[in-house]
This record gives C-alpha cells, structure tokens and sequence, in this order.
C-alpha cells in the first residue's frame, strides 16, 4: 500500500466534507478526527464550505455544493468506510499522530500537522489498512537501533507505537509497542482503551502487536 499525493485540508474543511453524508461510518470517523462536539455548529461546517469554494476543491451548480477531485473522492471513503486506525507514532524527538480510513472504494491517511489541519494521502487499497499502521510502526520501531534480537546500537530510545483500531459493529482493539531505555520490548493491549503491559521478546514483538489488533467481527460494540 503506497502513497501518491497529499491535500492539507483545515479541520473547518473537513467538517464541511462530513456534512455532506449522514450514517454510522460518517459518525465513527468524525469521531475518530476528534470533532464531534463541533459537529452541530453550522458556522464552522459553513466556513468550511467557503474555504473549498475558495481552493477551488467544490463548486455551485443550481445553488448546490458540489466537491471536487480530491474532496469528493475523501467524503466518498468517509461515508462508506469500515475500517479505522488511529496511529500514534512516539520518539524523544517527536510525536506523530495520523488517521487512516478506509473503504471498498477506497483509503486515505490524514496525517495531523498540529496546527488544525491535517495532510490526506489516498492510499493504494490492495492490501488491508492495518498493514499500512503496521509498516508504519515497524518503521518508527528500527529507529529504535535495535535488531529484533536485541543487538544493534541504543538509538533513539524510548520509542513507541500505538495503535488502535476500529470496525463497524465491533469491539475496537488498542496495542502498544514500545522498546525502552534499556532496549526491552513492551507491549500493551485491550479493548478499546483498557491495556494491560507486558515484556515480549523483541523477535516476535511485531507479530504479537499485528496479532492485537485483530478485530473480533463476531462480537458487537466500539469505543
């Protein structure tokens, strides 16, 4: 699963592109963005609404908003999504948070700036969106300096990924990998946000946190 290119969009925006659908999938991913409290006010949305206008990313036909290229295509996998990751990336240098959604049409990650705006990529949909957190994490975990079998050079140490994800209908799963200071490997997982830690062996660590994230489609219910 690749990347092409990106679109930094305002969370204005964004809220603007969830007004355009209604439905359970809307909702999940406007409250996986964190912004359902801001859900109802119709200033914000409308403000939106003017900024792609603006940008060129929707246009009026018959008094109507129409979106655009890359933000109809966004709204499209939002309102038809069915798997989410919230992806929490965790070095001493920084901190790096994202979004991935994705649908039978379709997948983006929206990566968070810090500012209240996020980057969108579309994603190649030719693999599960979790292998795409996955590699993510296993990328910012080598970082660390550390082979699986614990050889290699210190690094940049603690450094962590945290994971959680989300289904329609069904129970969410968090896991956290971390590699410590003194280079062990620790992993936190449970449902929805409710972790329990323990010592894994850094050779199957990665295994162990995909194993994690697995989401049970036989059982009901997401946090």
């Amino acid at each position: 699963m690749t990347t092409t290119d990106s679109l930094q969009l305002t969370e204005h925006e964004i809220l603007a592109l969830l007004a355009f659908n209604d439905g359970e999938s809307t909702a999940l991913t406007r409250e996986i963005f964190r912004l359902t409290p801001q859900a109802d006010n119709e200033q914000l949305t409308k403000a939106g609404m003017t900024t792609l206008l603006v940008r060129g990313l929707a246009e009026l036909s018959d008094s109507d908003l129409v979106l655009k290229g890359p933000t109809e295509f966004i709204a499209a996998v939002m309102a038809t999504a069915g798997d989410w990751l919230e992806i929490a990336l965790v070095t001493p240098e920084r901190n790096h948070v994202m979004f991935a959604v994705a649908s039978a049409g379709g997948a983006f990650v929206a990566n968070a700036n810090g500012n209240g705006t996020h980057g969108f990529t579309p994603l190649k949909n030719d693999r599960p969106v979790l292998k795409f957190g996955l590699d993510a994490a296993a990328h910012y975990l080598g970082d660390s300096g550390l082979e699986p079998d614990g050889s290699g050079s210190p690094g940049r140490r603690p450094v962590a990924a945290q994971i959680k994800h989300h289904g329609l209908g069904v129970q969410s799963k968090t896991a956290n990998l971390m590699v410590d200071e003194s280079g062990t490997w620790q992993l936190a997982t449970g449902d929805g946000d409710q972790l329990a830690k323990r010592e894994v062996d850094g050779s199957v660590a990665l295994e162990l946190f995909e194993e994690a994230l697995e989401l049970d489609h036989d059982t009901t219910g997401s946090e």
